[in-house]
């Protein structure tokens, strides 16, 4: 068989590049393609099946009823995490909020069966117009800060969830810090029950050193009592006192 002339190899060459040129970068995915990956996609957890998908650009639009801002707040990701979905615009709808009252006494409650919700975090907040706003610290045992978010954000009524929990330092001296002033606590006979309570009324937030008292103490002697044995545990820096007493 005779060997094609150096010209011709050239010319095969230039045509095939000639046709790559002429394709989509990157083999590029129509509006179709990225509908489809999307439902699929919201397919994989039954709550959200049900969601219309509609994809212009790398922009997609969901739009439908869902149960809870949860659902919503999942829709939202599980779209993003399209390859080439760049941004959601949601027109979810959710059931209309509960009285404002309701739904804080409904947050508070929902926080404080939190199972890892301890003496050691703190977590305030607001609710206005079915918008939630989440306050405070927590320990960084596990990722309580993204658990209390779903936990909140499940509450039906509620209409959007913002979250600034901040996670306490890992400093092993806070660890110890802790589980001193926890022994102080269980000997003291104003504290001894208290201290043992999952969800005591006050909170002992300690970050590098410094020491937030917040909460509630019976009355004066208490809250005196509870500064002193804070402020004298060694490796404590600084104690801010907010305690209130209930008389």
């Amino acid at each position: 068989m005779k060997a094609p002339s150096v010209r011709a190899v050239v010319i095969a060459c230039v045509m095939f590049i000639g046709s790559l040129a002429g394709m989509p970068a990157g083999a590029a995915q129509t509006a179709e393609d990225l509908e489809r990956e999307v439902r699929e996609t919201l397919r994989d957890e039954r709550d959200l099946r049900r969601i219309e998908v509609s994809v212009q650009g790398s922009e997609a639009t969901l739009t439908g009823i869902v149960e809870s801002f949860w659902v919503k707040h999942r829709a939202i990701e599980r779209a993003l995490d399209v390859d080439g979905i760049e941004t959601v615009a949601s027109e979810l709808e959710l059931p209309e909020p509960e009285d404002d009252n309701d739904l804080a006494q409904e947050v508070a409650r929902v926080v404080q069966r939190y199972p890892h919700y301890t003496i050691w975090d703190f977590i305030n907040g607001r609710v206005q117009d079915g918008n939630v706003q989440l306050a405070g610290w927590v320990t960084p045992d596990r990722d309580k800060s993204g658990d209390l978010f779903e936990r909140v954000a499940k509450i039906e009524g509620v209409q959007d969830v913002q979250s600034t929990i901040e996670t306490l330092s890992t400093s092993q001296s806070d660890r110890r810090l802790r589980r001193s002033i926890m022994r102080q606590l269980a000997r003291n006979t104003h504290f001894e029950r208290l201290a043992r309570m999952p969800n005591p009324p006050f909170h002992i937030v300690i970050d590098n050193g410094i020491v937030l008292l917040v909460g509630y103490v019976q009355g004066q002697i208490e809250l005196i009592e509870m500064q002193r044995i804070v402020g004298q545990t060694q490796g404590v820096l600084r104690v801010e006192n907010r305690l209130q007493t209930l008389r």
